[in-house]
């Protein structure tokens, strides 16, 4: 259209007519050229008319046109004037949206690799799916890995230095201790256990998030779980022990033997079929008989939460497919849910599908984000 700039010009000085308004509403919404062509326009004239007025505070952009009153020798039906608002506001959202759309960066969601750090601070990525040998500065064998588990019972080095293994969300990892106890870790732990054990005193590693110990008897030298708040001393047992970082509670839970969970002066002692918990809102640790394998269902790449509410179950989601979740219905946090889903078969849109079918929400899936509407 020839005479845009003339028609713009007019709809700037309150001139334009109802026809060459029209005229100009085609224009504006027949391509996104247009509609920012359209905007950049009205807003240089805007800022050329704040600084000829030496005004200092710009204010906010839906009071622009609010500010282009009609001259007092044209008079503005009410119907027409609510008409001019509707497309110079529905002009102006498109242009932002439009500059908005064409300049956001996407969003994309990668928990990342699994994690070795040396003790000197140097840290390493590791694929769970190769095999190799992990090797010290000098090319001396600290641990062989062999797909998903790292051995460290292979050690040349007498060294008790601690190293670190940080799993990110979607990933789980088996370690073999340089004493042959074995430790399972879920996905977002991390574990800083030692080279080598001392020969004397405690054997002793540092949990955070979850893990499921097999430990290897030896009445001289008790195993020791140091979490954020609970400590948990062993012999030799099966047990596991959920301290994620920023959770409420610390959760011990005994398979067979028997172990001691210590708090500052607290202390308790578990039998099997037991789990112990330390409250932070409360500082105290209680005692109760549970089933084991709910507790222990992720060892064996499960995913099962019983009358769970929503907002724990989003985090078991995310930890077990290493996606993002974006709840966007708060009114779901509560609502408890029973389920049982094989992680080894079934992707995170069976699990989510699952909550579909019974019409409890939709959801968006893309660069491992979820949202949820």
């Amino acid at each position: 259209m020839e005479n845009v700039d003339n028609l713009i010009l007019k709809f700037q000085n309150h001139c334009i007519s109802d026809e060459e308004l029209i005229q100009l509403e085609k224009w504006v919404k027949s391509s996104k050229r247009n509609t920012y062509y359209f905007k950049s326009a009205i807003e240089q004239d805007y800022l050329l008319t704040v600084y000829s007025r030496r005004d200092e505070k710009l204010p906010e952009l839906e009071d622009i046109f609010q500010q282009r009153k009609p001259s007092s020798r044209r008079i503005i039906p009410a119907k027409r004037l609510k008409y001019a608002a509707i497309l110079i506001l529905s002009f102006f959202v498109t242009g932002l949206g439009y500059f908005y759309l064409n300049n956001q960066v996407e969003e994309v969601y990668n928990p990342g690799q699994i994690t070795f750090t040396y003790d000197n601070g140097e840290t390493i990525n590791l694929n769970e799916n190769k095999q190799g040998t992990l090797t010290d500065k000098s090319g001396n064998t600290l641990g062989v890995q062999k797909q998903g588990e790292l051995d460290f019972t292979t050690s040349s080095r007498t060294s008790t230095t601690y190293n670190t293994i940080k799993v990110p969300p979607g990933k789980h990892l088996s370690l073999l201790l340089a004493d042959g106890s074995r430790v399972y870790l879920n996905s977002e732990s991390t574990l800083r256990f030692p080279e080598n054990f001392p020969n004397t005193g405690n054997r002793e590693v540092y949990l955070t998030g979850e893990g499921f110990f097999d430990i290897s008897k030896d009445t001289e030298h008790p195993f020791l779980v140091n979490t954020e708040k609970l400590q948990v001393e062993v012999l030799g047992t099966r047990f596991n022990v959920n301290a994620y970082k920023g959770s409420k509670k610390i959760t011990t839970t005994l398979a067979e033997g028997s172990v001691k969970l210590k708090q500052g002066k607290q202390q308790t002692t578990l039998v099997p079929g037991e789990a112990g918990t330390w409250s932070k809102a409360k500082q105290s640790i209680t005692v109760a008989k549970v089933k084991v394998a709910n507790n222990t269902a992720w060892v064996e790449n499960r995913l099962l939460f019983i009358d769970e509410p929503f907002e724990s179950i989003i985090e078991k989601i995310e930890r077990s497919y290493g996606v993002k979740i974006i709840n966007n219905n708060p009114a779901l946090k509560k609502i408890h849910f029973n389920g049982d889903f094989d992680l080894n078969t079934e992707s995170v849109k069976d699990v989510l599908d699952a909550f579909t079918t019974i019409d409890f929400f939709e959801y968006s899936y893309k660069n491992n984000i979820i949202t949820i509407n």
